[in-house]
């Protein structure tokens, strides 16, 4: 099933258009407020969008003009939202909801052969009230796939999740999705790389990037992609086999358009070494001269975030750095460089 869709939420600042090919999972990547879940609820006619055009497969579920757009119940789409939503009834009759909606006489058999695909077959008689987080993401899994979908749409799946039920999920779901049209919304490059053939990067309710997952997340050409996909764009100049950052730093690189060509490498932050003083031998690094921009704690770490690179250091080594501090950034020799 392929999806083409064009969606405006005016009020929300909303613009998007993207594409999924048929059963292909689609990343929707992006900061809190980019327009992520607005996106996803246009498609599932759970909010009404100014502008719409949206086709699956084919059938136009909604265009311009259009006095009725396809509803809800007849497009074939099913939305998983942040907060599960099970119904005040057992898990059994949950997961049957949908096939049973649908007319199935078999609609409890349905259930309980997806209750055992992830994993809960035994939680079959509980409520709502009586699972885990887990469990409940788990369930509303499988009552969304029960319903049999054209189109699948997970809204930060594992958003409110602690780290091992997350992970636990993310494995179900990279299983359950093959062979499924589906489209996620994350903030988490790690979402993508696990669970993604492509993906579609969202910044301020646009669609800025989009493209195989690979590519997107290894060669980003925006810096706002390179820091959903968890890395450190740096931009330059090619000449002689290096990208020239500016007057006086430059970086070897390997591969690369012709001389002349603007070009990028991208590099994880914690690739990135960093020295208060000059160094006195470059090694295995080409090192920048930059000027902090901003600290930011994560977790066991503090991203240096500099005016050209960004780099990861422990907190004793950022407890000796403030706003306007000149470091150096040391950058891996040879990485590969691709055209802007």
């Amino acid at each position: 099933m392929r999806l083409e869709a064009r969606v405006a939420v005016t009020s929300r600042g909303v613009d998007a258009t993207l594409s999924v090919g048929a059963h292909r999972t689609l990343a929707l990547l992006g900061a809190n407020g980019a327009g992520k879940s607005t996106v996803l609820e246009s498609l599932a006619d759970v909010t009404r969008p100014d502008h719409a055009r949206i086709v699956l497969d084919g059938q136009v579920l909604a265009e311009p003009g259009r006095r009725r757009p396809v509803p809800a119940r007849r497009r074939g789409i099913v939305l998983l939202s942040q907060d599960d939503a099970l119904f005040p009834m057992s898990v059994l009759d949950n997961v049957a909801f949908g096939p049973r909606s649908a007319g199935r006489k078999d609609a409890e058999d349905v259930a309980r052969t997806w209750l055992d695909h992830v994993g809960c077959l035994d939680l079959a008689g509980r409520r709502p009230g009586e699972l885990s987080g887990g469990q409940a993401r788990r369930v509303a899994i499988a009552r969304a796939l029960a319903a049999e979908p054209r189109v699948l749409l997970l809204d930060e799946p594992f958003a409110g999740l602690d780290v091992e039920a997350a992970s636990a999920i993310r494995a179900l779901l990279r299983e359950l999705l093959a062979g499924t049209t589906a489209v996620l919304t994350t903030h988490d490059a790690l979402d993508a790389h696990t669970l993604a053939d492509d993906v579609a990067v969202m910044e301020s309710g646009r669609v800025v990037e989009a493209g195989p997952a690979r590519e997107v997340l290894s060669r980003p050409r925006t810096r706002f992609a390179a820091r959903m996909a968890g890395r450190v764009l740096i931009e330059g100049t090619m000449r002689g086999g290096r990208l020239v950052i500016d007057e006086v730093s430059s970086i070897p690189v390997s591969g690369g358009p012709g001389a002349g060509s603007r070009a990028a490498v991208a590099v994880p932050p914690a690739s990135v070494a960093v020295a208060l003083e000059s160094p006195s031998i470059a090694g295995d690094r080409a090192w920048i001269l930059d000027s902090v921009t901003t600290l930011e704690p994560r977790g066991d770490h503090v991203r240096v975030h500099g005016a050209l690179v960004s780099a990861d250091v422990d907190p004793e080594l950022a407890s000796e750095l403030e706003a306007g501090a000149r470091l150096w950034c040391g950058v891996p020799r040879g990485l590969d460089a691709y055209a802007l």
